[in-house]
C-alpha cells in the first residue's frame, strides 16, 4: 500500500494554510526557476511512535526555506535561527496530519518534537523492517522533498 497521495495533501495544506504557498504541476516549472529547486542542506526530521515507529524528513530547496519563513513572520529577510524556526514548526504541522494514517483501530501516534540537522548527518532514529516514500512537492517559490519513514 502507498501512502504517497496522503502525504502529498497533507505537506500541500500545510504550506498553503501555515505559510501562504501553493502547489503547482512539475510541468509548471520553468527552466528559469530550475535554481529554485536546488534543495538546502538544512532539513528538519520528527519522530513518531505508538500506531507505527516512524519518521518525517521534510528538506525544502533554499528559495522554498526562504519563503516558508518569510510568509509565516511577515519579513523579507529571515535569519538562519528564522528559517530554522520555520522549517521545524512546518515540519511538525506535516507530521502530525501524516501520523494519523497509519492508526489502525483507533491506535493513537505520538509525535517528538522536530530535530534539525544537515545532509551528510544521520538521523539518530534507526528503524527496523520499516519502508520509505518519498513526495517531491513543487510550489509557487520553490519545492521540498518529505521521506516518511514507517514500520511494517
Amino acid at each position: 500500500m502507498s501512502y504517497k497521495s496522503e502525504i502529498y495533501k497533507a505537506a500541500a495544506e500545510t504550506f498553503e494554510i501555515t505559510c501562504f504557498l501553493f502547489p503547482i504541476e512539475e510541468e509548471e516549472v520553468d527552466n528559469q526557476s530550475k535554481e529554485q529547486l536546488l534543495l538546502s542542506n538544512m532539513k528538519s526530521m520528527v519522530e513518531f511512535s505508538g500506531a507505527t515507529d516512524g519518521m518525517v524528513i521534510l528538506t525544502p530547496s533554499k528559495s522554498l526555506l526562504n519563503a516558508m519563513a518569510g510568509n509565516m513572520l511577515g519579513i523579507d529577510e529571515p535569519n538562519k535561527d528564522e528559517k530554522e524556526e520555520a522549517l521545524c514548526e512546518v515540519a511538525n504541522i506535516i507530521s502530525g496530519n501524516i501520523a494519523p494514517i497509519f492508526s489502525k483501530k483507533g491506535e493513537l501516534c505520538y509525535i517528538s518534537p522536530p530535530q534539525l540537522f544537515s545532509n551528510g548527518e544521520k538521523s539518530t532514529k534507526n528503524i527496523t523492517n520499516s519502508l520509505k516514500e518519498t513526495v517531491r512537492i513543487f510550489l509557487d517559490e520553490g519545492a521540498a522533498d518529505i521521506e516518511v519513514h514507517y514500520q511494517v
